[in-house]
């Protein structure tokens, strides 16, 4: 009796805690909204802006019906045996989505280096086979007649690659930043949109990857049914961050275009695809809508950026932007 009595407390428990990441993914939504429609909605519809609308909206989807999995009553075990795995795959998917974000943020930064998006989108589809290959290994925690909902939990420590697969790409991530920031910082000083880069890179990098390891210690140390208790706690944490990038990045963006002093020579994060007339056009297909701007003679060597001017400036600036493109 009294073992039952424990895992109610821990079911009802770990559906409290689960509610309430989705309150605060909520409550942080409704803080950002009006930041949204003004940097991202008036915007042209690109595909990084598809990724963004994936990582914002299809999470609410995702956790609504997390919810009636928490709290339904009526479901056979057949039906919970067949859903089960949801909360795992939609984890994957927009984990992969958030991934990419950051991916081309570094490809951005690199001004369209190939053999960083290659190397990058290599480590992206490894964290994506080994985080299906964990899904593969869940299973329903076993409940008592009555009890409500349907809740994942692993037949195996591989479960834990859930979260650690994560933790290699935001690595490899982060270095690449911090390694482009530094070569700027030797060659250019400080600029504003670098410290917010390697800020918000850091943070990002820190708490996820705080997050990703309590999980895997909660799965290999915790009660059968509370492996899995911090997994959304991740996910939300992923999300609002993710977001969070975008938005501060954007606002940078436009304080930095609207003031007197700025310095006209950008290249945009919004990536554009270039005729042969030098005009300048964007497409759907374009790396576009990520936010900032970063100069033009971002990370050339201090003595060639001093000579860069003029259409010769105009040159590389075409070139930089023709090769980002998709």
């Amino acid at each position: 009796m009294e073992s039952i009595a424990t895992a109610y407390v821990h079911l009802i428990g770990n559906y409290k805690f689960q509610t309430s990441n989705y309150v605060v993914f909520i409550y942080d939504h409704l803080l950002t909204l009006p930041e949204e429609v003004e940097k991202i909605w008036s915007q042209p519809f690109s595909f990084a802006t598809l990724l963004f609308y994936i990582n914002r909206y299809i999470t609410h989807c995702q956790f609504i019906i997390l919810q009636v999995e928490f709290y339904e009553t009526n479901w056979p075990i057949s039906v919970c045996d067949r859903y089960v795995k949801f909360a795992g795959a939609t984890t994957l998917c927009l984990v992969a989505v958030a991934e990419l974000i950051m991916i081309l943020r570094v490809y951005a930064l690199y001004l369209g280096n190939k053999y960083v998006l290659v190397f990058l989108l290599s480590v992206l589809v490894g964290q994506i086979i080994v985080m299906a290959w964990s899904v593969h290994f869940g299973i329903r925690v076993p409940l008592p007649p009555g009890f409500p909902g349907c809740v994942l939990t692993g037949s195996s420590s591989w479960m834990t690659g859930l979260w650690a697969a994560p933790v290699c790409t935001d690595t490899c991530i982060f270095l690449l930043t911090v390694w482009r920031a530094v070569k700027y910082r030797k060659n250019h000083g400080i600029s504003g949109t670098m410290q917010i880069i390697i800020r918000d890179g850091t943070i990002y990098f820190l708490v996820i990857f705080g997050a990703n390891l309590m999980n895997c210690l909660i799965y290999l140390l915790a009660v059968e049914d509370l492996k899995a208790a911090g997994a959304s706690f991740s996910q939300i944490l992923t999300s609002i961050l993710i977001t969070r990038l975008q938005l501060n990045l954007r606002r940078n963006s436009s304080g930095s275009l609207g003031s007197k002093g700025s310095d006209n020579r950008n290249i945009p994060v919004v990536m554009p695809n270039i005729k042969s007339t030098g005009q300048e056009t964007t497409t759907f297909f374009t790396i576009g809508n990520l936010g900032g701007e970063l100069e033009g003679t971002f990370f050339l060597d201090s003595d060639m950026s001093k000579r860069e001017d003029g259409e010769e400036y105009e040159m590389k600036l075409t070139t930089a932007c023709r090769g980002v493109s998709l």
